[in-house]
């Protein structure tokens, strides 16, 4: 028979403001005592992906742990059938229910299924333990949101190693510009003090949110205070599906060439600006972190799921269609999906017939709050979700770090195994050339030439860093650099062309000497080169070839891409002055592109 301990707390925030407490069952489980876990995969016809050992209440327990149930903001529960220990079953599971006056009713349920009677009024004992720490913990929750912050399960703290840590904050600040020094003393502050939860795995982004900082910078300052032993880096493998991370690696050429997500049972490719993200840690030797984990699921692992369910072998599930308008997902665990639309006028229920491997709907349109049934005529009970297709992603992807001329700079050791490619997505590429370079060596003389062509690198790499870009490489007088968003290079580009003729006054060898400049974005690829990350294929061909069609004072964009930066002010008070099609060597047919010219002869 099982044991059961219900509670109801009565709180005055909204439940929207509660969810990232109740959801975040990581932190929950921390601050109500129970232990880490140690997981390994499991195959069966079951939900269940995972085989968890733990201790909890001082019993060793052994469980399938099944994918978490939710509707967001509403409820969520988790089923976990025990192999071994005292217990067959375990089963919590939440409820935020709005109150007519406002605020919200915290609803729970702790259940568990002895496996002896005997021992039910001990389990009993260690129910209301754990539900009177939610109490308590609900109520911090509640103090905070009224003070303005985050609603959160308040975590410990492990010690820290003062001495260490004051050595390493001063080779911190040693290492940063007095710009930064702010920061880096905001980054060894949040080392000091944060919970463990929340430092054992630092997205940089999320603690630039935190800081009020800028995102790149705090990056920066991440990757600085690696070299000065404040942190340690870690790059994870991200499914894109949960979007969670599968495997952790140290260095970039430890990373697999695919990677494998058991929750989603989906194997995918890697690439550095989806599937990797870098994340960090303190130093071992600064604090010893209880690093978990405490839980494997729950809603606030996936925040992008609005709705999950377990649904039985030829059984049904019914998902909650949000109210909100927008592309959603429906995924079936292995990787079949639909593309749900959710827009008023349309359907007011849908049900999907599912099997083991698919979905007889590709798309469909529903109304907002609209009925959405899964029907599962498959052998494997499974479980399908809906899924946000427009998420803020706040990942530092290893595509991002690779861009910052820190990391290239500091960390040239971290690179990909030698033959092995990894896939970028989308890579903003600018590739730039001097004009009568050939004619210069001849008319000033190697010296003279050579020191035109040095500092005019100089001018470029400190435009291409100020535009959050990272040179890649020369090639004789020519510069090619990376960017992760379009606009950044395009920018890049223009401010070079505006800028050199004060670059040639400064220089009478100079005087007849001028840039071009090609831009161009697309999927490629990235090796390891003559000790540096490079990139090739197609968009990089493509980005040089727009260079070589460039004249003095002139940068090449595809037309299309020409207008997108004219109508959002990329290219400054500058406006293409000729449209025409570049047949490009290499490629199939002419491509349309506009001529900008900015520093005429």
């Amino acid at each position: 028979m099982p044991v059961s301990v219900e509670r109801v707390v009565e709180l005055s925030s909204e439940r929207s403001q509660l969810w990232c407490a109740i959801g975040d069952t990581e932190r929950m489980n921390r601050a109500v005592g129970l232990g880490t876990l140690e997981v390994r995969p499991h195959e069966s016809a079951s939900a269940a992906r995972y085989v968890v050992r733990t201790v909890s209440g001082g019993f060793p327990l052994e469980y399938e742990e099944q994918p978490f149930e939710w509707v967001e903001n509403e409820h969520f529960r988790i089923h976990r059938s025990m192999r071994s220990g005292v217990l067959l079953s375990m089963t919590n599971e939440f409820w935020l229910i709005p109150r007519p006056e406002g605020g919200t009713s915290v609803r729970f349920r702790l259940s568990v299924e002895p496996r002896w009677q005997v021992l039910a009024p001990i389990l009993k004992l260690e129910l209301l333990r754990f539900a009177g720490r939610i109490i308590s913990e609900l109520g911090r929750v509640e103090e905070d949101v009224k003070a303005g912050r985050t609603a959160c399960f308040r975590t410990g703290t492990s010690p820290v190693d003062e001495p260490s840590l004051s050595r390493a904050a001063r080779a911190l600040e040693q290492l940063l510009a007095p710009p930064r020094r702010e920061l880096g003393q905001k980054v060894v502050e949040y080392v000091r003090t944060a919970p463990d939860s929340d430092v054992v795995r630092i997205r940089p982004f999320e603690l630039a949110s935190l800081l009020q900082a800028d995102d790149r910078e705090t990056l920066s300052v991440c990757l600085h205070a690696v070299k000065s032993g404040l942190l340690e880096l870690h790059w994870e493998l991200v499914c894109p599906s949960c979007r969670t991370g599968t495997e952790s690696t140290d260095t970039l050429s430890d990373l697999p060439v695919e990677g494998h997500c058991q929750l989603c049972d989906l194997s995918f490719e890697l690439e550095l600006d989806r599937a990797v993200e870098a994340t960090f840690r303190p130093k071992s030797s600064l604090r010893t972190l209880a690093a978990g984990p405490y839980c494997i699921g729950g809603p606030f692992r996936t925040p992008h799921v609005v709705s999950q369910a377990v649904v039985d072998a030829q059984g049904k599930a019914e998902l909650r269609v949000p109210d909100e308008p927008g592309r959603y997902r429906l995924f079936l665990r292995g990787g079949a999906s639909a593309a749900i639309e959710v827009a008023p006028g349309g359907d007011a229920q849908l049900v999907v017939q599912a099997t083991d491997s698919g979905l007889d709907v590709t798309k469909a349109t529903l109304a907002p709050g609209a009925r959405l049934e899964v029907a599962h005529t498959g052998e494997k009970q499974t479980h399908v979700k809906l899924e946000r297709l427009v998420y803020a992603s706040r990942a530092a992807t290893a595509h991002v770090v690779s861009t910052l001329p820190e990391f290239r700079r500091d960390f040239s050791s971290d690179l990909l195994r030698p033959g092995t490619t990894l896939r970028v997505a989308r890579v903003a590429l600018l590739f730039t050339d001097l004009t009568d370079s050939t004619a210069l060596y001849s008319r000033v003389g190697d010296a003279k030439a050579f020191k035109v062509v040095h500092e005019h690198f100089d001018l470029l790499l400190g435009i291409v860093a100020a535009h959050r870009g990272t040179l890649v490489k020369t090639i004789g007088d020519a510069v090619m650099a990376a960017f992760v968003e379009e606009r950044d290079a395009i920018a890049a580009a223009i401010e070079m062309l505006e800028r050199f003729p004060e670059f040639r006054g400064t220089l009478p060898e100079a005087g007849r000497t001028f840039l071009k400049a090609g831009v161009y974005a697309g999927p490629c690829y990235v090796v390891t080169a003559n000790g540096i990350l490079d990139y090739f294929g197609q968009t990089v061909n493509t980005a040089a070839r727009l260079q070589g069609a460039a004249g003095a004072g002139e940068v090449i964009l595809v037309e299309s891409v020409a207008e997108e930066a004219r109508q959002n002010g990329w290219l400054g008070a500058h406006v293409p002055s000729e449209h025409f099609e570049a047949s490009l060597k290499g490629l199939d047919a002419p491509l349309r592109v506009a001529r900008i010219h900015v520093d005429r002869p």
